[in-house]
C-alpha cells in the first residue's frame, strides 16, 4: 500500500471517528424520554408475555376502536427487550447507531454522486445537526423509517448506476419496515420519485417498477393483513390538532428551530442558484422532484423536515462544492501566496489536523461529563410513583403527553384516559374529550362528568388543575412541583386515618410524600 493510500485511509478513519463521537454528543445532550417510548415498551412487554400481539386496547377506559392496528408493534418489541436487558444504555446505543448510520449513508450516497472530499467534516456536522431534531428524544419508532429511507436512497442511487444486484434488498427491508413503522409509505414514495424523475430524464425505469412490484405485496405480511392499509389511508389523511410536530413548519419561528435544515436549505439555494447562472445548466429530474416534494412536506408538517434533511444532505453537497470551489479558486492564490511553496502541503495538513483534533477533544469532553441516561424531567415521576406504591387503583385521567408513561408504570392497576396511541386506538370523541378537559376548553365540565374518572393526575401549571382545586367534590391527596393527584371526596381512601375530619393530616401522612425516585 502506497504512502498516499495510507494517509487517505487514515484521514477517512479520523473523519468517521469524529462523526461517531458527535453522534454520541447530539444524542446524550438531547436524550429526553420520548412521549411514545412508554406505550411502545408496554406493547413489547405484552408481546413477551403472550408471544403475539393484541388486537384490542387494554390500557384505557376512554372509547377505543374495535380493532387496534399497531403499525409499530415490532419496534415496541425491540424497545422492550433493549430496555429490559440493557436499560437506558440499550435504548441510547441503538439511537446513536441509527443517527450515525443515517449520516454514514448520506456520506456514501454523496460519494456516488461526487467523489470529491472537500469540506466534508463541516458539511456533515451540518447534516448531523439537520437530522438530529427528528431523533433527539430517546428512541422513536420513526427512527427506523428515517434509517430505511436513507438506506433506500443510497441503494436507489446504486441501482441507478446499473448495480441491479441490490434489488432484492428492497422487499427484504420492506418486510421489517412495514412492521416497525407506517412510514414505509415514504419508501414507496421515494421509488416514485425515481420513476418520475428518470422517466423525464428519458432513462430506463423498468428496474424501479420491479422494485415496487416486489415490495408492495410484502407490506401485506403483517398481523392485520389488508386492514393495515385501511388504517394507513386513514392515518395519512387525518387531522392532528394540538400535536406540535404535525403543525406547519415556520422557518422564521426561531433560529434554534431546525437550524441544520435551514443551513442545508441555504446550501441548496447557493448551489442551485449558482448553477442557474452558468451556461446551459442541466438538472437531474430525480433530484429536483425529491427536493421539491420533501421541501413541500417539511413546510406542511414539521415532522417531515427529516425527509428533507436526508434528501438535501445527499443532493446539496455536489452543487455546494462546485459553488465553493469557484469562490475559493479566486481567493486561494492570494492566501497561498503568503505561504512558502514548500510549506503549502504542511499548512493544509496542519489546518485539517487542527480541526479534527479540536472536534474530537470537544466531543470527548462533552461525553465524559454528560450522564449517559434518559432524562425524565418532563414526566410526573413522583406523582406516578405515589399512585403506584400506594396501590391507588382505578381509572386515571391524565394529560395526553403523560399518558404513555402512566400506562407503562401503572397498568394493570390503572387504566388511563388517553396516550400517544390516539390515532391507532382511540375514537375521535376520546381525543376531543381528553383535549377539552386537559386544556380547559368549552364543555370541560361535561367531560369530567361523562366518564368514570376515579383518579385525576393534573399538571399544576394548567388551568384545569386550578379549577379542580376549588371543587369540593375532588380532594388533593398528593402534590409536588410538577403534578397533583386528586381523588373524589366520596372515596373512602380520602378520609381513612385519624383524626377523620383533619384533611391536612391525611395529605401529610396517608400516602407520605417523601418518595425516593
Amino acid at each position: 500500500m502506497t504512502q498516499e493510500k495510507i494517509i487517505k485511509n487514515f484521514k477517512t478513519t479520523v473523519f468517521f471517528i469524529t462523526l461517531f463521537l458527535f453522534s454520541i454528543v447530539f444524542v446524550v445532550l438531547k436524550s429526553t424520554a420520548d412521549l411514545d417510548l412508554w406505550h411502545r415498551m408496554a406493547v413489547g412487554k405484552i408481546f413477551s408475555q403472550l408471544g403475539w400481539i393484541i388486537y384490542r386496547d387494554i390500557f384505557s377506559y376512554f372509547p377505543a376502536k374495535d380493532m387496534w392496528v399497531d403499525h409499530e408493534w415490532l419496534s415496541g418489541v425491540i424497545f422492550y427487550y433493549l430496555g429490559h436487558y440493557f436499560g437506558d444504555a440499550g435504548i441510547l446505543t441503538l439511537q446513536i447507531s441509527i443517527v450515525f448510520t443515517i449520516t454514514f449513508l448520506v456520506y456514501k450516497t454523496n460519494k456516488l454522486i461526487r467523489s470529491e472530499d472537500k469540506y466534508r467534516i463541516s458539511y456533515y456536522l451540518f447534516v448531523l445537526l439537520a437530522i438530529i431534531p427528528g431523533l433527539s428524544s430517546s428512541l422513536r419508532c420513526q427512527a427506523f423509517t428515517y434509517l430505511f429511507f436513507a438506506l433506500w436512497l443510497y441503494l436507489l442511487e446504486r441501482t441507478r448506476r446499473g448495480e441491479n444486484r441490490f434489488i432484492w434488498v428492497f422487499p427484504a427491508t420492506m418486510l421489517l419496515w412495514a412492521n416497525m413503522h407506517g412510514g414505509f409509505l415514504a419508501g414507496l414514495g421515494l421509488v416514485g420519485f425515481y420513476i418520475a424523475g428518470d422517466f423525464l430524464n428519458k432513462k430506463d425505469i423498468k428496474k424501479y417498477l420491479l422494485i415496487l412490484l416486489f415490495s408492495l405485496p410484502v407490506t401485506l405480511i403483517n398481523p392485520y393483513g389488508i386492514e393495515y392499509w385501511s388504517y394507513m389511508l386513514e392515518a395519512v389523511t387525518m387531522e392532528r390538532p394540538h400535536i406540535t410536530e404535525w403543525m406547519a413548519f415556520n422557518p422564521l419561528k426561531s433560529l434554534y428551530n431546525e437550524p441544520g435544515a435551514k443551513v442545508l436549505f441555504l446550501f441548496l439555494l447557493a448551489g442551485y442558484g449558482y448553477k442557474l447562472f452558468r451556461k446551459n445548466p442541466e438538472f437531474d429530474k430525480v433530484e429536483v422532484i425529491a427536493l421539491l416534494t420533501t421541501i413541500y412536506l417539511a413546510f406542511k408538517h414539521e415532522r417531515h423536515t427529516m425527509f428533507f434533511a436526508i434528501v438535501a444532505g445527499c443532493y446539496a453537497y455536489k452543487h455546494f462544492v462546485i459553488f465553493l470551489n469557484d469562490v475559493f479558486d479566486k481567493i486561494r492564490p492570494k492566501i497561498l501566496g503568503l505561504i512558502p511553496g514548500d510549506r503549502i502541503e504542511q499548512a493544509y495538513f496542519a489546518k485539517e489536523s487542527g480541526v479534527y483534533v479540536f472536534l474530537i477533544m470537544v466531543s470527548a469532553y462533552i461525553i465524559g461529563y454528560t450522564p449517559i441516561s434518559i432524562k425524565m424531567d418532563f414526566y410526573p415521576v413522583k406523582a406516578i410513583e405515589f399512585i403506584r406504591i400506594n396501590n391507588i387503583s382505578g381509572n386515571l385521567f391524565i394529560p395526553f403527553n403523560w399518558g404513555s408513561y402512566g400506562l407503562w408504570k401503572l397498568y394493570p392497576n390503572n387504566l388511563v384516559s388517553i396516550d400517544g396511541r390516539y390515532e391507532e386506538t382511540y375514537k375521535n370523541e376520546a381525543y376531543e374529550d381528553a383535549c377539552r378537559l386537559s386544556f380547559f376548553k368549552k364543555q370541560w365540565q361535561a367531560v369530567l362528568n361523562k366518564y368514570n374518572h376515579e383518579i385525576l393526575l393534573l399538571d399544576i401549571e394548567s388551568d384545569v388543575y386550578k379549577k379542580i382545586k376549588t371543587l369540593p367534590e375532588w380532594k388533593t391527596v398528593y402534590e409536588d412541583e410538577k403534578a397533583a393527584v386528586f381523588l373524589p371526596a366520596s372515596d373512602k381512601r380520602v378520609f381513612g386515618q385519624k383524626p377523620e375530619d383533619d384533611e391536612e393530616y391525611y395529605i401529610k401522612t396517608k400516602y407520605g410524600n417523601n418518595i425516593k425516585i
